[in-house]
Order: C-alpha cells, then structure tokens, then sequence
C-alpha cells in the first residue's frame, strides 16, 4: 500500500514503474500466447494478428503491467521513504561493518590475485571432468581451417588463430589433446583473471559486501561459467572483453569523466580493439552505439551543487574525447581486420547469416500457406522457388532453429531479388513474419522459455541441452581424446547442462534463462535514469545494441547470451557503491 501511495504522488516513479511493467508485462503475455498455441495446435504458436485479437492482446498487457510496475515501483523507491537521519544512521552503520568485516586496506594487485585464484580453483575440478575440454560448438570447423590452411572470416580469424595455436602445441607434444588441455587452462586463467578485474573494480569502489561476495559465488560456481571457462566457442573470450571494455568505460565516464590521461586511452583501445576481433556482430554494435553515446555524453551536465574539487564533466570535451577513442578503436580494428585476412589469405564469410531472420520468415510463410493464397499466386510462387524451393522449405523449418533453411537458401546469384521478394512477401503476410521473428527469439525476452536449451536437442547421450558438451569428430589421427578424472562430477554437471535437470530447480532456474540478463539490464538503464544518475546510463548503450543484435540471430543460445550474463550483474553492483557521484542534471527531461 505505501508503494502504490508513492506513486501516485510522485509522478516520475509512476511514469518509470510503468516503463519498466509495461515492456515486462508485453513479454509474458506475448511469450504464454506462443507457448499455448504451440501446445493445442502442436506447432507454430502465432498471436493471431486480427483486430480482436490485438485488442485483447493490448488489454492483457495492460493487466500484467500494473504488477509489474509495482514491483518496478519497490525497486526505484527503495531508500527513499528514509527520514535524513535514519539515512545518516544507515550509513554510519555501513562503514562501521566495512571496518569490521573488510579486510585492511590492501594493494589492488593482491585483490585481484585472491579472486582469481578462488575463481580458478572453483573451475579446476569441472575442468579436471571434463579433460582435456568442452570441444565443442564451431571447434571442428574452425581446426580444419587450420589444418588446410584455408580460412574464412566466417568465424573470427583471431580466435581461429588463437585456438590453432593449441591445437599446433599439441601436434608438437605429440598429443592433440595435450593441446587443448593446455588451452583449457590459459582460458581458465583468462576468464578468471577478467571476473578478477571486475571484483576488484567493485572492491575499491566499495560496493557492498554482500553483493562483491554473491557476485564471487556466482563467477565461481555458477555452472554455466565452470563448463564455458574450458569450451573452445568463441564467444567466451568475446564475453570477457566486453566485461573488461565495460567496467573500464564505467570507469571512463563515472569516475574520470572522460577525462583521461594517455594510459586510459591505450588500455580502452586496446580492449575495444580485441572486442571487436573476437565477434563479427560486435562491430555492428559498436559503430550504432556511437552516435548514440555522442549525443548523450554532449547532452549531460553538471549540476549546480556538484562539490568544490570534483571532477566537473564538461559534456562537449567528453563527447569528443570518446569520438576520439572510438575512432582509434574503429581504425585499428579496420587496420587488424584487413592485415589478418591478407596474412592468411582468407575469404570471405557467407552474408547468410545477416540473412537469418528474413529467410526464416519466408520458410515460414511457405509452412502455412501451403494451400492458400501463395499457392494462387503464381508469379510469388516462382520468386519464392527460385530461392528458398517449396520442398526443402515444408521440411526443414524450425520455428525457433532458421540454420537448416539459411543453409539451403539460393543467395549467391541474386541477393537484391531475394531481399525484393522478401519485402514483397511480408507486404503479404506480415501477421507471419512477426509471428516467425517472435518465434525465432522467444528464448531472448520470454523468461519461462525452455526452447533454448533444447534447440539441437537433449540428453546426456547427445551431449546437446542447455549448453553443448559433444566431443567433436577430427580427422583421423587429429582426434580429441576425452578422459575425465572425475567422472561423478561430469555425470551431475551433465544432468544439469545437457538433460536440464535445471529446468526442476524453483527460482534458481531463472538464473539459468538468456531473458534474465536483458531484464536486469534493462531494469538498470531504468534505475539510472529515473535516479538522474544519466552518466551511469552510458557504459549499457553498447550491451543494449549488442543485445538488439541478437534479436537477428539464427537461434537462441546461452552462449550468444553470456557477455551479458557476465556483465550486468557487474554495472548492477555498481549501483551499491560506497563512492558518491557528483550529480549530474540533463538538457531534457527523460
């Protein structure tokens, strides 16, 4: 009852528990609509885009957001209601048990080093399971590469490089396996050495105890990480480069105000440079984002009450300043790009991939309209064959899956006829397509959906589920060899990453959905902003591009997922830091 009474009389926190609670409320209500349909029709879920439908739709939304912007309303208000006193007193006790509880006051280098090691040490015996590593994924594709000396861009060259370096190492020890044994452990230490660094920037930020100690826990036993931290996928060196990229622009914009020496500016190069390496996708984020932050940084301003002695921010020094960075970050990325690709005469990747969601949505349309309108329509009918034929389309789509109709889609003769009959068809059919784009990325805003974890299938047997833990086939006498030393242990983390046993744990379950991290991201960008704190805003513009990127994925994994899932708990934490910002006031209101 408070809460509702705050609300109404402060409109601001009513305006953003709502910008929260509507958004949230649209998810669950689009997210049950799909799943019901697909468990009475057993196919397609669909939302039935016809004016009843959308009506009811719309009134179902409005249901859910009110709960929704309730619970928004709790988390925005929290400390508000607190007399001056009381505030001062809670403080006052806080630094008390920082005293008690804390260790002293210690060099950054040893913190860094006590959270690596017990990182490291939490991974070892998953590690030791699963000897020499989680070979997986793109691992084979990408070894033959190396093998042939015959590269393509398709996957990024430096992590192809980077994981045939191991795979050489082992060839000259005489054993393949020893190779990726060896790899197992430098990306052990590397993702442990990246979570370190971030523990470590919320240590001497003083952020709260308890959220640096859960913080820890969830690094270090969280299995998702355990059991990625020695998988040979690119994404898990891409996901520590932008948790390091992120945290240091944190610290960029939030405590330097962009105004940096040359160091800071060779290390948010450096690290951005990397980033950008490791993803193709990335790149597309990060030059949307841009402009973006540009504009916001430009339109940040000091408040009148900002302490004598701080560091001002100066909006239009700031906005250039990171023009600057990122125009480094673009040019030597630019620079690496081309020189890798010449150095090892690779090819270009396929654009099918950029070409997921549409061919996804024209399979779809074929799947439905098999006897209908399309059928009548000659001239459609011979565009669609003439790229996507009828019979591979009737049998290979999967509405959360768009790889098996990418991969026998006619592109490469004509990509402006394929993209014309795209748009002409969903001239057509748009009801469709939202259906089949709402499908193919369900996994991405629908917290209770479980078609990630089961897209290439499920067991134990298989090694697919939640995360893919298959040993991949190599060419004779190239094999990777497993041998677990801790089979118990390999058989428990099995139940939970390929039979999803997960799926039967309450609540903690949710710790395990892709959707979980947008919401909290997105549950930040909101508490920021309702708070004024707009500078803080800044470092999640690149997660929620990067975010929208995926949206254009050919499926739903967690590992596409985890620069967020290792990310945002960090800039969350942020928010419970002991150093107070200077406030800061925008040109508009937001």
């Amino acid at each position: 009852m408070k809460i509702i009474e705050n609300m109404k009389k402060n409109k601001r926190l009513l305006i953003y528990s709502f910008v929260w609670g509507i958004p949230v409320a649209a998810s669950f209500v689009m997210g049950l609509r799909l799943v019901m349909q697909r468990m009475v029709f057993e196919g397609d879920g669909t939302l039935g885009f016809h004016v009843k439908n959308l009506l009811l739709l719309l009134v179902e939304i409005l249901c859910f957001s009110v709960p929704a912007a309730g619970c928004a309303g709790f988390v925005l208000s929290r400390g508000e209601d607190r007399p001056k006193e009381q505030e001062r007193q809670a403080e006052e006790k806080e630094r008390q048990e920082e005293t008690q509880l804390e260790w002293k006051v210690r060099p950054l280098w040893q913190v860094w080093l006590f959270y690596l090691a017990v990182i490291f040490a939490c991974w070892l015996p998953v590690f030791l399971a699963y000897y020499p590593s989680v070979f997986a994924y793109d691992a084979e594709g990408q070894l033959y590469q190396v093998i042939a000396g015959d590269y393509s861009t398709h996957h990024p060259l430096l992590h192809t490089l980077f994981l045939g370096a191991f795979f050489r190492l082992g060839g000259r020890l005489g054993s393949y396996s020893a190779g990726m044994a060896v790899h197992s452990v430098v990306q052990m230490l590397l993702m442990a050495g990246a979570f370190a660094g971030a523990l470590t920037y919320l240590y001497e930020k003083r952020t709260a105890r308890w959220a640096r100690i859960l913080l820890l826990l969830f690094y270090g036993l969280f299995p998702t990480n355990s059991v990625l931290a020695i998988s040979t996928t690119k994404d898990v060196l891409f996901s520590a480069l932008v948790l390091l990229y992120t945290v240091w622009f944190y610290h960029l914009t939030c405590d330097r105000n962009m105004q940096v020496v040359w160091k800071e500016r060779a290390v948010c190069i450096l690290l951005g440079v990397l980033m950008l390496l490791f993803r193709n996708n990335a790149v597309y984020a990060f030059v949307v984002s841009v402009p973006v932050l540009f504009w916001g940084m430009r339109r940040i301003k000091n408040d009148q009450t900002s302490q004598p002695g701080n560091i001002l921010w100066d909006g239009k020094a700031a906005g250039k300043e990171y023009l600057r960075l990122s125009l480094g970050i673009l040019l030597l990325f630019a620079v690496s790009a081309v020189s890798l690709k010449a150095l090892t005469h690779a090819q270009s990747g396929s654009p099918r991939e950029m070409l997921s969601v549409p061919l996804q949505q024209m399979a779809r349309v074929w799947v439905h309209e098999e006897n209908g309108e399309l059928m009548e329509d000659q001239s459609l009918r011979q565009e669609m064959e003439k790229y996507m034929p009828s019979e591979w389309g009737f049998s290979l789509y999967d509405p959360h899956l768009a790889d098996r109709v990418k991969n026998i889609a006619i592109i490469h003769d004509d990509p402006k006829g394929l993209i014309k009959t795209w748009i002409r068809l969903g001239m057509e059919y748009p009801g469709i397509y939202i259906d089949a784009f709402l499908d193919n990325s369900v996994g991405l805003w629908f917290l209770p959906d479980d078609t990630h974890a089961r897209v290439y299938g499920i067991g134990t047997e298989t090694g697919f589920g939640y995360l893919s833990t298959d040993n991949r086939t190599m060419p004779a006498g190239c094999e990777i060899v497993e041998h677990s030393y801790l089979p118990g242990l390999r058989a428990l983390m099995e139940k939970i990453v390929s039979d999803n046993e997960y799926e039967n744990w309450p609540v903690v379950k949710f710790l395990f959905a892709p959707a979980l991290y947008w919401w909290l991201l997105y549950l930040y960008v909101v508490v920021v902003l309702y708070k004024k704190r707009y500078r803080e805003a800044l470092p999640a513009v690149f997660l929620v591009v990067y975010y929208l990127t995926l949206l254009l994925s050919p499926t739903v994994l967690i590992r596409y997922m985890y620069p967020l899932v290792v990310t945002v708990p960090v800039i969350l934490s942020c928010l419970t830091s002991g150093k107070k910002e200077e406030n800061v006031k925008i040109d508009n209101k937001i």
